[in-house]
């Protein structure tokens, strides 16, 4: 799955309960996965290393947005 870059106006279009829903969820995502990423941290595989560059490509996002999180132990950002 990745964003389409032409519908990157729509968040123009989101009021804030949609908004905070969104933020929510991916907050949600985000800390329910940070063990898992977390294990992750020593393995080399492809999918490991995929795994992690999207979390943090999420982690940062979130960042921007104002959340803050805790970095998953081995896990640079």
């Amino acid at each position: 799955m990745a964003a389409d870059p032409d519908r990157l106006h729509a968040l123009d279009q989101l009021d804030s309960s949609e908004l905070e829903a969104l933020v929510g969820a991916a907050t949600w995502y985000a800390k329910y996965h940070e063990r898992m990423i977390a294990e992750l941290a020593d393995d080399s595989s492809a999918l490991a290393v995929t795994r992690r560059e999207r979390f943090q490509d999420l982690h940062r996002g979130l960042s921007k947005l104002g959340v803050r999180l805790r970095r998953p132990t081995g896990v640079a950002l």
